[in-house]
């Protein structure tokens, strides 16, 4: 007997009925299967990393996201001066589980870090060194003195002249709280050296903290790519990262190149608590102080730093990425870094 137009219409819908139900179970189940992926991905937790601000833009910008999406640790980034950083870190202001310092100095406050009766142990016991950088005066395209300053860089006309004309607005950071602003200070001390001139640093400086030319180091690029500046001290990373002109100076004075260490330790500068601070290469430098509340978090940064796709990152971004050299207590580095690092040193 002929099925009714009512009957095939009641198929009809539950078939449809069925379809959908079906599908629902599915996108529901796909649904879920991605929530857990994205909260397993999440649930890494939290890492906390304070860093010199020089590095900014890549920690931000490049590290930051490339280590969470490569690891599923939610990646937390503060940047300020670095010796800054150490004493927030003394003082209990800040406990990151990962300090990367310009320079081995403000890591080594840790490091040496012990209360006045000797029952604190340091805060750090060891640091690795994995990138060095170069000083450039990086300049500003829209500076009245940019004619000036581009012939400064291709060389027709002596840096340190342009930066000495009047009116020109030059910046630098403390070098009470940043690694930069004493490395400033060294670099006009040898220029003094190298040019047989010894007014060059009183006329590009005048004091060591000047404070018309003082700036914190976290605001010191922004400040220059909103013209009130016309030149800036800078890393040779930082103008790159930042699209910025840049004058390079002789290796004599950069404080890149460890041939002229020698050299470079003839100039010094007195911090305000007394320690003498030596000319020296740059080397950004790394810890994961006993403030640290994610260990694994930690070091699994550490180990992405340290890694291949870090080292492309980093060089990318213009900085010099060195063979890892430890410094400090190696029995306290964890075990994981050590056999990254071991190998190398076993090929030195």
């Amino acid at each position: 007997m002929p099925v009714s137009i009512d009957k095939k219409f009641i198929l009809i819908v539950i078939t449809l009925t069925i379809v959908l139900v079906v599908s629902s179970t599915f996108i529901g189940s796909w649904s879920v299967t991605a929530t857990r992926d994205r909260m397993s991905s999440s649930s890494q937790g939290k890492v906390f990393v304070m860093y010199a601000a020089s590095l900014l833009k890549i920690f931000e910008n490049t590290l930051g996201p490339s280590f969470h999406n490569e690891t599923g640790y939610t990646y937390e980034g503060e940047g300020r001066g670095s010796v800054q950083v150490a004493n927030m870190i003394l003082d209990g202001l800040r406990t990151p589980d990962v300090f990367v310092s310009a320079g081995t100095i403000p890591i080594m406050k840790l490091m040496n870090k012990t209360d006045v009766g000797g029952s604190k142990p340091p805060l750090a016991s060891w640091l690795v060194k994995f990138a060095s950088a170069e000083i450039v005066i990086a300049y500003s395209p829209t500076s009245h003195y940019y004619t000036d300053l581009e012939k400064a860089r291709l060389g027709e006309i002596p840096w340190h002249k342009v930066l000495s004309k009047q009116g020109l607005k030059f910046g630098r950071t403390d070098p009470e709280l940043d690694p930069k602003g004493y490395y400033m200070i060294l670099t006009a001390k040898l220029s003094n050296i190298y040019y047989n001139d010894s007014t060059i640093k009183q006329r590009i400086l005048g004091d060591d903290r000047n404070p018309k030319q003082l700036f914190p180091e976290e605001t010191l690029k922004t400040t220059l790519e909103s013209g009130q500046l016309d030149a800036v001290a800078a890393y040779k990373h930082e103008a790159i990262s930042r699209g910025l002109p840049y004058i390079s100076l002789p290796a004599e004075i950069n404080l890149a190149h460890p041939t002229f260490s020698d050299f470079y330790k003839r100039a010094s500068y007195t911090l305000g608590n007394g320690q003498a601070v030596f000319g020296e290469p740059v080397y950004f430098s790394i810890t994961i102080p006993e403030s640290v509340k994610n260990l694994n978090g930690a070091v699994s940064f550490l180990k992405f730093l340290l890694s291949s796709n870090g080292e492309r990152i980093l060089k990318t971004q213009g900085l010099n990425y060195l063979k890892p050299l430890i410094e400090g207590d190696i029995e306290k580095v964890p075990a994981s870094i050590r056999n990254i690092l071991e190998p190398i040193k076993q090929k030195s």
